[in-house]
């Protein structure tokens, strides 16, 4: 018997799983309506503050009604299960768009990134952060609709305002830099998110990558990335001023709301100009003057001596080589010291204990979970699905780590999923029959890799050379190298009989007699002293041979005797 969610839930399939919850694909039995049902994971629902958030950030994305956003329906408990219903959308996920499709053109990824901004705008002017904007909460319709999903993991401006250990959510490859250091993060942040979504869906790569969450995470606080047209030649300049503004470092410099960032990609979409943001702050220069200055400043308020307060230039050359040769070591002490502090979540992931990947090939998903639960992993929200001749179907193809590979306590591992031998609908080969060279074509043009086996049996109905008889049945889902048995025919079946022996009559009477065995008689004439004029001499073939029915006979008709010499 199938789960039902609250009475009214009725669970059709598990559709997917991330690191907070589990995805359902579900009817609403009350409304008579497929919807999709995220449940809370097990782990989650002993944390009493984190259960209550879950449903306050739910109960506040259901006040968002926009055509970009997917609708939160219900918010419910069964038991000890917390549930949130949401509207369920016929798609793919962002991600998956990226990997199979990018980079985009210019003109598909503003439409993509519009869509994704109206969303988020009417999500901030009813003052809720999404905090976790990333390809994989956006899902596409076969229609090219954008639907922003997850707003129900959000939480409303007013609702909190410091992030704490834990507390974060979202990928660290859309993370913002007052997120990976732990600060508090308002509208920019979302704004940075899509900045780099918008950079991804360009280029086909996001702007910071490496090998572990922490890398990335002080490439977003260090680093400047390629300009998208370095990756892309297709990407102007209006435009790249747009992506470069999004995802600048300081909060300050990035649009201030996702109105503006709207009307800057209507400007490259009109063919308007769009200005150049600042230019990205130099970390031996720029960023280490704003956070050395005003301890400087701080000690000469404290000290009422004004002459002991010197301009820079008046200071000696060598002191001020000296001050700058410290400067890089002051900026890398200032960002550590940022992350230590402020940035929790990166002190947690270095102070957290090691583990390695068992090997979950030939699993099923639900064998995966319970077994990285015991070795204190979990698995990621980024899995996908392929056919396999050799792996049964919801059995793990691959995985990423590796089995054995030593990671930390808690990191993700991402699954290859097979979804069984691929199927594909057979061809009609017979009505109307198909000769044998056409059928053997359009099963090659339906990507049918076997060679068919061939039976031949007459038929009075199909022309010889045609297709009789086909397995599999026409439009049957079929493996691509399943085996295949074609019949041709060879026509109307032919019966053997005995030659009827007719010499020694008239000639019409034979022809008459063969005609009744289903026989063609051929005339022919030879003298003869035996037999009187007219009457049959011999047949070819001859009385009581095998002949097929159809076939030519040769009667030889006597011409009486010949001249005489």
């Amino acid at each position: 018997m199938s789960k039902v969610f609250g009475g009214r839930y009725e669970v059709i399939e598990r559709i997917g799983a991330g690191g907070m919850a589990i995805v359902y694909k579900a009817k609403d039995l009350l409304l008579n309506r497929i919807v999709t049902v995220k449940v809370l994971r097990e782990q989650f629902l002993s944390d009493e503050d984190f259960v209550k958030r879950f449903r306050r950030e739910a109960q506040s994305a259901a006040s968002l009604s926009h055509p970009n956003i997917v609708s939160i329906y219900d918010v419910g408990k069964d038991g000890n299960i917390e549930y949130i219903v949401m509207e369920y959308v016929e798609g793919r996920d962002l991600k998956e768009i990226i990997r199979e499709f990018a980079p985009l053109s210019p003109e598909q990824a503003i439409n993509l990134t519009r869509q994704i901004g109206e969303a988020i705008r009417h999500a901030h002017q009813h003052h809720i952060i999404h905090r976790d904007i990333k390809p994989h909460n956006i899902l596409v319709t076969a229609e090219g609709r954008a639907k922003v999903t997850d707003f129900g993991i959000a939480r409303a401006v007013s609702a909190a305002t410091v992030t704490h250990t834990g507390d974060i959510v979202g990928s660290v490859h859309y993370l913002s830099p007052e997120q990976a250091k732990g600060l508090p993060s308002d509208e920019r942040s979302d704004l940075y998110s899509l900045g780099i979504i918008l950079y991804e869906l360009l280029t086909g790569k996001v702007p910071y990558d490496g090998e572990t969450p922490i890398a990335v995470a002080l490439k977003h606080l260090q680093e400047v990335p390629p300009r998208p047209s370095q990756l892309n030649p297709r990407v102007g300049p209006d435009l790249e001023n747009v992506i470069m503004r999004a995802i600048a470092k300081p909060a300050e410099q990035r649009y201030a709301t996702a109105g503006d960032f709207l009307a800057d990609l209507e400007k490259v979409r009109s063919g308007q100009p769009v200005p150049k943001p600042e230019e990205p702050m130099d970390l031996d220069a720029t960023q280490v003057h704003r956070g050395v200055r005003p301890l400087t400043e701080t000690a000469g308020r404290m000290n009422s001596n004004p002459a002991e307060e010197r301009p820079a230039e008046s200071a000696a050359p060598g002191r001020q080589r000296k001050k700058r040769r410290r400067w890089p070591w002051v900026v890398t002490a200032i960002v550590v010291l940022a992350l230590l502090g402020a940035g929790l979540w990166l002190r947690s992931y270095l102070t957290v204990g090691d583990t390695v990947v068992p090997s979950l090939e030939g699993k099923t998903v639900k064998q995966a979970e319970a077994l990285l639960q015991q070795y204190k992993l979990v698995l990621g929200p980024d899995n996908s699905a392929e056919y396999s001749d050799t792996v049964p179907k919801n059995e793990i193809i691959s995985q990423v780590p590796a089995a054995n590979s030593p990671v930390k306590i808690g990191h993700e591992v991402t699954v290859v999923v097979s979804k069984g031998a691929q199927l594909m609908k057979f061809p009609n080969l017979i009505n109307p029959p198909l000769s044998k060279e056409n059928a053997l074509i359009a099963i090659g043009n339906a990507n049918f890799t076997a060679t068919p086996t061939i039976t031949e049996v007459p038929s009075s109905t199909v022309p010889a050379g045609s297709v009789v008889a086909q397995d599999p049945p026409p439009d049957t889902l079929w493996h691509k190298d399943g085996n295949i048995q074609l019949t041709i025919s060879t026509g109307p079946q032919v019966q053997t009989i005995s030659m009827p022996n007719v010499v020694g009559k008239s000639a019409a009477e034979a022809a008459k007699i063969l005609q009744a065995h289903n026989l063609t008689p051929v005339t022919d004439s030879q003298d003869s002293t035996q037999y009187p004029k007219g009457m049959v001499i011999k047949t070819n073939p001859a009385a009581n041979s095998p002949v097929q029915q159809g076939a030519n006979v040769t009667i030889t008709v006597s011409r009486g005797p010949g001249p005489i010499g």
